[in-house]
């Protein structure tokens, strides 16, 4: 695994669940890979990705100068150069939010532990009850991604609440890309996120799965280290604003 490798099953995971593949078309603007969502998942309103890799911001912003792209788009940046920061806010982008790129190789995860029962979501009532009481409040299992046999949704549940939740979908014979985990914050730090993630994984290594990939919130970051994820880049997170010269 290396950071070219990690940044396109990361696009691969983001782009090719089964409820993207309905809405998702993929497409190049010059140097940048793009994708556009016709639907988005939780807003339901169409928009655009871009995801800049290994190129330079005055070309970058120069691409997205020529596209035609929607009003509503987002810079999706690894952080692979200094400045980077700095170039897109004074082109008009906000920064939102960072994420550190990572990746496991599952020889090395240990067992489940039985301190917290984890549950596989089966059945559209059983999601219709996890989206009704979601802690994050966002609908997080949708229909064809839970009909798709390649993801799967773990839940905790105890006292009739959801206390941690997340999904996995399987990109290829080896790799899977994880996303949507979340722990309802009057229950963090009592061992649920690490709980529902080894079952995950230990999951995906009797599935054949060699190698795990996610993005992490900084909070999240000491969690998947322990359990053996490595960093390999930071990413950035723009949006654009109305102000934006590029417009």
């Amino acid at each position: 695994m290396n950071t070219e490798r990690a940044w396109k099953l990361f696009i691969t995971g983001f782009t090719d669940t089964a409820t993207a593949r309905r809405s998702a078309s993929r497409f190049r603007a010059g140097p940048l890979a793009a994708v556009r969502f016709s639907r988005g998942e939780q807003s339901g309103t169409p928009f655009e990705e871009f995801f800049v890799y290994d190129c330079d911001p005055s070309q970058a912003l120069i691409a997205l100068s020529k596209a035609r792209r929607l009003a509503r788009h987002y810079l999706t940046v690894l952080e692979d150069r200094p400045g980077l920061r700095e170039a897109y806010q004074n082109a008009g982008y906000r920064l939102v939010d960072t994420e550190a790129l990572m990746a496991c190789n599952l020889s090395a995860v240990p067992p489940p532990i039985p301190d917290h029962a984890v549950t596989v979501v089966q059945t559209q009532a059983e999601a219709d009850w996890y989206n009704s009481n979601d802690p994050q409040g966002i609908h997080w299992i949708m229909p064809d991604n839970l009909a798709d046999p390649r993801m799967r949704h773990y839940a905790i549940v105890a006292d009739g609440q959801i206390r941690a939740r997340g999904r996995n979908l399987r990109l290829d014979a080896h790799h899977s890309y994880v996303s949507r985990v979340f722990v309802a914050e009057a229950h963090r730090g009592r061992g649920l996120a690490r709980a529902l993630m080894l079952q995950l994984l230990n999951d995906d290594m009797a599935g054949g799965i060699h190698w795990s990939v996610l993005t992490a919130s900084r909070m999240g970051i000491p969690l998947y280290t322990r359990l053996g994820y490595q960093t390999f880049a930071m990413i950035l997170n723009f949006e654009r604003l109305p102000s934006n010269p590029y417009s």
